[in-house]
């Protein structure tokens, strides 16, 4: 049955543009963000939309208020108490590797159209994500938010609104499974230096606007995850 057609509620529209900006490492773990009434004139929207938008942000475990401070992005490792997917499969019985193999479906197929598709401002975000990452392992500064910034503007690059709206729902489970990996295995392992070439060739591949090597790419970096959560038990 037909229904009429409602307008976007602007709230959403506020909080789905600063969500975005988290996701895609605009705006990092500990950064501030701008006041209510800064944000209130850049979106050209009442103070009290501000609001309702920030506050689905923090219900979300994506930002906190601290009083008399300001608003600031949480690290996402220490917020998933607060992630309803996580809590939807709690007392489920799954392995790291499961959700590897889920990002494996998602994030090849996310490759492969961002190298189809990929704007030169997508082209620069992922690019960021990479010299961030780089730069933390030399700092002993590691942030899971950065690496999943990186594959989360792969998704954007995409411009398949089902693909990115299903890594943004798979948000949660990656930060969880990345967390969980590399405290425990990845980083003994010391690995780096694989990785920062995989994610080099995965970039390199959408900026030639190469699908099949960019999938590729991106099959042999999650394959290598996936392998070693399979050989220690994870």
């Amino acid at each position: 049955m037909l229904k009429p057609v409602k307008h976007r509620n602007i709230a959403d529209q506020v909080y789905e543009q600063l969500r975005d900006m988290i996701y895609r490492g605009e705006i990092g773990p500990g950064e501030r963000l701008m006041s209510e009434r800064d944000m209130s004139d850049l979106f050209k929207v009442g103070r009290p939309t501000v609001r309702t938008a920030v506050q689905r942000l923090i219900d979300q475990g994506l930002i906190e208020s601290r009083r008399g401070v300001g608003i600031f992005v949480l690290d996402q490792e220490r917020a998933v108490e607060k992630r309803p997917l996580l809590q939807a499969l709690n007392g489920e019985t799954y392995t790291i590797a499961d959700i590897q193999e889920i990002r494996m479906a998602l994030e090849i197929k996310s490759a492969e159209l961002a190298a189809k598709r990929a704007t030169d401002q997508d082209i620069r975000l992922i690019g960021k994500g990479i010299e961030r990452m780089k730069r933390e392992r030399i700092e002993h500064e590691i942030r899971i938010n950065t690496d999943i910034s990186f594959h989360m503007n792969i998704a954007y690059a995409s411009k398949n609104v089902v693909q990115i709206h299903l890594m943004k729902s798979f948000y949660e489970v990656l930060t969880y499974a990345m967390s969980y990996s590399y405290s425990k295995v990845l980083e003994s392992l010391r690995i780096d230096e694989l990785i920062d070439r995989q994610h080099d060739q995965i970039l390199a591949a959408i900026v030639d606007h190469d699908p099949p090597r960019a999938r590729q790419a991106m099959e042999t970096h999650i394959g290598t995850v996936l392998e070693i959560c399979l050989e220690h038990g994870l």
